[in-house]
């Protein structure tokens, strides 16, 4: 067995690596790096900068010092410390570290060196790879791993679906401004709740504060409870993909409306409503609530394709196939 190494944490994805390889017998140290002005907007976050690479300094001594088979970095830009510690590495790009980053001066000089320097870089969602044709043979797609069996745990769907949660952070990358063109509308039929998250969250906490009802985001492990509390999930409507976000709101068993570039889903067509813009999404709310079948459908099927797609046992598997190269399922 292993020993390895988890740097820094993106929604809980490292946290449950690491579960996953101790169950399998590897011995995993997780290790945070700074987070100093990471939430901060620019060019306030700059000043931070020398900070945390100072901050970063300690966690290079110990993965230099220390004996790993593996060490993993999740975050493009915290990859800046593995061409530091002497050993080859791999590094998890999540989505904005790298289509935001890339086209950001500085940030996507670093960017570039991390993807340069890492033995092989992982990426979560199948969109993300058209960002890096330059590296066509190092990249190995790992979807997000779902904690299925946990989120099915819960309330079960009403007869009537009054509740629909805006599950997308309130950034423009989400594609927001679709979302919430279509809020009065929906507001006249359901009752709506957003997340009180992101950079343009002043904004539109004012401007849709009698229409949505903002909530602050939950710690990872609470996320269940949270998509219990609701109907149906509106998702991200700009990147075509199903994120962290949609996917464990189809594990819980709710029906999903999402923008979705089907073509990236062509094997395994994901059961979700796809739409396009705001009118849709009214369309799509309004087609749920007339046809419970369809509803029933969608929350039966959710989970079993992302247990199919982002299941535990799939996620192990190819996880130790990309560290040890060998699959141990043949």
């Amino acid at each position: 067995m292993a020993r390895i190494a988890l740097v820094h944490d993106i929604a809980g994805v490292a946290n449950t690596q690491a579960r996953l390889l101790r169950d399998a017998g590897h011995e995993v140290d997780q290790i945070a790096l700074s987070e100093v002005g990471a939430t901060w907007s620019w060019p306030a976050k700059a000043i931070t900068i020398p900070i945390r690479l100072a901050a970063y300094l300690p966690v290079v001594a110990r993965l230099r010092r220390t004996r790993y088979d593996v060490v993993h970095i999740h975050w493009l830009t915290q990859g800046v410390i593995g061409p530091l510690i002497g050993r080859p590495f791999f590094v998890q790009a999540h989505g904005s570290d790298l289509h935001v980053n890339l086209r950001s001066g500085m940030l996507s000089a670093v960017t570039r060196r991390v993807l340069e320097r890492a033995r092989l870089v992982f990426y979560v969602t199948p969109n993300l790879r058209a960002f890096m044709p330059d590296f066509d043979r190092k990249l190995r797609f790992l979807p997000n791993p779902v904690d299925v069996a946990a989120l099915r745990q819960g309330a079960a769907l009403g007869p009537e679906l009054s509740w629909v949660l805006i599950f997308a952070r309130l950034d423009p990358v989400k594609g927001v401004d679709e979302i919430y063109a279509a809020a009065e509308r929906l507001s006249q039929m359901v009752s709506l709740t957003g997340l009180d998250w992101g950079p343009v969250r002043n904004d539109y906490a004012q401007r849709y504060a009698g229409m949505v009802r903002f909530v602050p985001p939950v710690p990872h492990d609470d996320v269940g409870d949270l998509l219990h509390r609701f109907d149906v999930v509106i998702g991200q409507m700009r990147q075509g993909i199903l994120s962290l976000s949609e996917l464990e709101a189809m594990a819980a068993g709710r029906p999903v409306i999402t923008g979705i570039d089907w073509s990236l889903y062509a094997d395994d067509p994901p059961p979700v409503l796809g739409v396009t813009n705001a009118d849709g999404i009214v369309a799509a709310i309004e087609r749920l609530k007339g046809d419970p079948a369809e509803v029933a459908r969608l929350s039966r099927e959710g989970p079993e394709w992302v247990e199919r797609n982002h299941g535990f046992a799939r996620h192990l598997r190819l996880l130790e196939d990309a560290y040890f190269g060998t699959d141990r399922t043949k």
